[in-house]
């Protein structure tokens, strides 16, 4: 499916909706984490929304595929820094902790797909 938009697309849509989850859980980390983890992840999880955005944005397929695949290796980091949150007890509610685990295997999945994809072509 050929997007006019970045915001149009589902990968873009599922990032965004956890970057909101990021910053909403962050909130309530441990003070010390402020230039720790809560900017790790809140890094990371701007990096994943914005390389998606910005490989949209990119012609050549080769520019298109680059910025997917930081946006991907930005989703492992999530994962692996969600996991020491909540080991580390910043993350309390396991519910929480699933929820990104596993949305950002969903964004993972799609972003798999997309750059597949546009290799293929």
């Amino acid at each position: 499916m050929a997007y006019k938009d970045f915001k149009q697309m589902s990968v873009w849509k599922k990032a965004f909706n956890l970057l909101v989850r990021i910053y909403t859980i962050t909130k309530k980390f441990p003070n010390e984490e402020k230039f720790g983890m809560i900017s790790d992840m809140r890094r990371a999880a701007n990096s994943v929304v914005h390389n998606i955005a910005e490989g949209f944005g990119r012609f050549e397929k080769h520019d298109k595929t680059r910025f997917y695949k930081i946006s991907r290796g930005s989703c492992y980091e999530l994962i692996s820094q969600t996991l020491a949150s909540y080991e580390l007890h910043f993350i309390t509610d396991n519910s929480d902790m699933l929820e990104l685990e596993n949305g950002y295997k969903e964004v993972i999945k799609e972003l798999d797909s997309l750059i597949k994809t546009i290799e293929k072509k």
